[in-house]
């Protein structure tokens, strides 16, 4: 597979790598394209976009999910409400993938008060696909794997195959743009950036440019928010991370040191957890604790950077259905009511066709939590699968009546 990624290398921005994963894509798609070598198949993507996109998007996917990591989204609409609303407030969304993250800011911005005229979001991706979807303003089953905010749930709205769609005042806040992040320059700065998950797939001259990109195109007052596994990209720069746990929101800081900078390095590494120094009792030498706890036992295993449902979340995101399969039900041997965790369990399950399996997982968050609005229309479409209309229904008004309720 060398050629493969030096073909990668040459010609995209992704980290050239080729995995197993990335292995048994090209596989299977020689197989499909009746391509015999390896060598036959980088021809093919050196003459053939379609193929070569098709590429891209296998590598980095599209799909991500409303609201992810919900506390930048209460990060971002405190700040609107402080904002003076004399000037217009411009918002990007780099990645954007299939939308559901720009529809996220379009809702927050509509339940803070604002329209088109006070606020306005650049919504960039690589793929004129991603776009097209984003453009239909709808974000799928799979997209709503976390509750929605009660503040914003009156500006999406259940549709009758499972999506929610964004209120016609918040599409008109979003401009799509098609855009390749390795080049891409915009004409003009930003009060509020959001970059995430996006650095994860990109090869490490991409990185670094990115990274001196958002610091560049970021207002002195605004922020930048990156994704859980991104915020190594900005450690070189004077951008400091906010305190707010699970947001991985930075600002500008004015006078950065040296200190603060590895300290940002350490916490991007394990944004996690936050391991805490033993206290020392008075008069004993640290030098001579730390000499004698080594000699007598080994070091301590590094914590857990990652749980099983974080796991779950980027596998499925990924579209790595079956691993998030697996973290979902070692989760669950650990956490068996766990709401979030049987939501996302029934959209994976759904995903791979297994409605029997996702109709039972929805029943059971439904029985756990009878105001989960996505259940509650996920059983409705399982419903229509199965023919029947009444059941739908009856699905769908709950759902409806859920939405009112929580606003």
């Amino acid at each position: 597979m060398r050629q493969l990624s030096a073909w990668l290398a040459a010609n995209t921005p992704l980290e050239p790598e080729v995995n197993k994963f990335v292995e048994l894509f090209a596989q299977e798609r020689m197989r499909l394209l009746g391509d015999k070598t390896i060598e036959h198949y980088v021809a093919r993507l050196q003459r053939d976009p379609q193929e070569a996109m098709y590429l891209h998007q296998h590598l980095a996917p599209p799909e991500t999910w409303l609201f992810r990591y919900v506390a930048a989204f209460e990060v971002l609409r405190e700040h609107i409400l402080k904002r003076d609303r004399s000037q217009v407030i411009q918002v990007a969304s780099l990645g954007c993938a299939t939308g559901s993250e720009p529809f996220s800011i379009a809702a927050t911005a509509l339940s803070c008060g604002l329209t088109a005229q006070h606020i306005h979001i650049l919504a960039l991706d690589y793929s004129d696909d991603h776009l097209a979807v984003t453009k239909t303003g709808r974000a799928s089953a799979l997209a709503q794997r976390t509750p929605i905010p009660t503040w914003a749930a009156p500006w999406l709205h259940p549709t009758t195959q499972g999506q929610l769609e964004l209120d016609a005042g918040g599409m008109v806040m979003i401009e799509l743009t098609r855009g390749d992040l390795s080049i891409w320059k915009p004409d003009r700065a930003f009060d509020f950036v959001f970059c995430r998950n996006v650095a994860i797939y990109l090869n490490e001259a991409t990185k670094k440019r990115l990274g001196k990109l958002l610091c560049e195109i970021t207002k002195p007052n605004g922020l930048v928010f990156l994704g859980h596994a991104d915020s190594i990209i900005l450690a070189d720069t004077d951008m400091r991370r906010s305190e707010v746990d699970h947001a991985f929101v930075f600002a500008r800081s004015d006078k950065p040191s040296e200190s603060m900078k590895l300290d940002m390095a350490t916490r991007a590494l394990m944004p996690l957890v936050t391991p805490s120094a033993p206290k020392m009792k008075p008069g004993v030498s640290v030098a001579k604790t730390l000499s004698a706890r080594t000699a007598a036992t080994p070091s301590p295993a590094p914590a857990p950077i990652m749980t099983l449902l974080t796991k779950a979340q980027i596998s499925a995101d990924s579209g790595n259905l079956v691993e998030a399969e697996k973290a979902l039900l070692a989760h669950l041997a650990v956490e068996p009511l766990g709401i979030e965790a049987h939501v996302l369990f029934g959209c994976v399950q759904m995903a791979q066709n297994k409605f029997t399996e996702a109709e039972r997982s929805f029943t059971k968050v439904v029985y756990l939590d009878p105001l989960n609005s996505l259940s509650l229309l996920s059983l409705g479409a399982l419903a229509d699968l199965r023919g029947d209309v009444k059941g739908a229904q009856r699905f769908r008004e709950r759902a409806a009546r859920t939405v009112e309720k929580q606003s």
